[in-house]
C-alpha cells in the first residue's frame, strides 16, 4: 500500500512539475512569398503566472536576408492561472531563394531559484520568388525587317579575327596548365575515418579555449562545421549547404531516435542563434552542446555501420 501511494505522489509531483515549465510557439502565416511581399511572424511564449521572469529576444532591422517591417508590442493575456506573451513581427525579403527565418532566444528566469531557462523559436524557411509573367496582357506589333549597312571597317574584322585566335589559344594553354597541376583532394579523402577524425577535430576544438576568449560565434560555427563534415563523410553527401532544419530532415529518414534528434536541434538551433541573433550562450551551455554533439556522433556512427556497412570510407 505503502509502495503504490509512493507511486500516486511521484507521478503527481511529476505531472506539476512539467506544468511549471514555460512553452513557445512559432508561427507564420506564408512560406512562399514574392520579393516584397509581407508576412506575420508570430511568437507565443506561455508560463504559469508569477514564476518567470522574462527577457524577449531583440532582433535588428535586417535579418538573415528578412527586414522588420513592423514590429507589434509584446500583448499579455492571463487564462487559467497561465501568463501568455505574444509578439508579431511583419517581416519582408528583398532576396531571392529559400531563406530561413533563425532560431530566436527567449530567456526565463524564475523567481524562485537562479536557474535561467533557454528557449529558442523554431528556424523556419521561407521560399521568396519573383512574379510570375502575366500572359493577359497584349504583346507588342511585329515589326519589318530594317536592313543595316555594315560600316564596320576592314582593320577591324582582322583585328578581331586575331583577338579570337588569341583567345583560343590562351584557353587552349590554361587547360592544359590545370591539367598538368596536382587535382584538389576531394571532400571525403581522409586518412581518418569519419568518427576519429570528428571526434578529434572537436577535441582540438575545446583546446583552443575559444570560450575563455570570448570567441563564441567562432566557437559554435566551427562545431557545426565538424557535425556536417562528418555526415557528409559518412553519408557520402555534401551537406555542408545544408539548414539546420535540412540536417533534422535527413535525421529524421536516417532513424536517429527522438532523443538524439532532440539533442542535436538544441545545439544546431543555438548556433543558429548565436550567428544571426548574436546570442551569447553561457560558458557552460556551449560545452554542453560539444559534449552532446559528441555523443550524437557516436550513436550516428553505430546507426549507419550497423544498417549500411557499405557506406563507411
Amino acid at each position: 500500500m505503502k509502495r503504490f501511494l509512493f507511486f500516486i505522489g511521484f507521478i503527481v509531483s511529476t505531472q506539476i512539475s512539467f506544468a511549471q515549465l514555460p512553452s513557445l510557439k512559432t508561427a507564420i502565416d506564408k512560406r512562399q512569398i514574392l520579393i516584397g511581399e509581407q508576412l506575420k511572424y508570430q511568437v507565443e511564449a506561455s508560463f504559469p503566472s508569477g514564476t518567470y521572469h522574462i527577457t524577449w529576444f531583440n532582433v535588428p532591422d535586417s535579418f538573415s536576408h528578412f527586414e522588420i517591417v513592423t514590429r507589434g508590442k509584446i500583448d499579455t493575456l492571463e487564462s487559467k492561472g497561465k501568463l501568455i506573451l505574444r509578439q508579431t513581427l511583419t517581416l519582408t525579403s528583398f532576396d531571392s531563394g529559400i531563406n530561413t527565418i533563425p532560431a530566436l532566444a527567449i530567456n526565463f528566469d524564475p523567481l524562485v531559484n537562479d536557474r535561467t531557462i533557454h528557449l529558442f523559436t523554431d528556424s523556419i524557411p521561407v521560399n521568396v520568388s519573383y512574379s510570375p509573367l502575366d500572359s493577359i496582357k497584349p504583346f507588342h506589333g511585329i515589326k519589318s525587317i530594317i536592313e543595316v549597312k555594315d560600316e564596320i571597317p576592314l582593320w577591324m574584322w582582322i583585328a578581331g579575327g586575331a583577338l579570337v585566335i588569341l583567345l583560343i589559344i590562351l584557353i587552349i594553354y590554361l587547360i592544359k596548365y590545370f591539367r598538368k597541376r596536382k587535382k584538389p583532394e576531394a571532400l571525403f579523402n581522409s586518412r581518418l575515418s569519419p568518427i576519429d577524425e570528428a571526434m578529434l577535430s572537436l577535441d582540438d576544438l575545446q583546446k583552443e579555449l575559444l570560450l575563455s576568449k570570448g570567441e563564441i560565434k567562432k566557437f559554435h560555427t566551427r562545431m557545426t562545421e565538424i557535425f556536417k563534415r562528418f555526415l557528409s563523410r559518412k553519408m557520402q553527401r555534401d551537406m555542408h549547404n545544408l539548414t539546420s532544419s535540412d540536417i533534422l530532415v535527413v535525421l529524421n529518414d536516417m532513424k536517429l531516435s527522438k532523443i538524439d534528434t532532440s539533442i542535436i536541434a538544441g545545439s544546431l538551433r543555438m548556433t543558429d542563434a548565436v550567428k544571426f541573433a548574436k546570442y551569447s550562450p553561457p560558458a557552460s551551455e556551449s560545452e554542453a552542446a560539444l559534449i552532446n554533439t559528441k555523443k550524437v556522433i557516436t550513436q550516428i556512427d553505430n546507426l549507419i555501420f550497423t544498417t549500411n556497412p557499405t557506406l563507411e570510407n
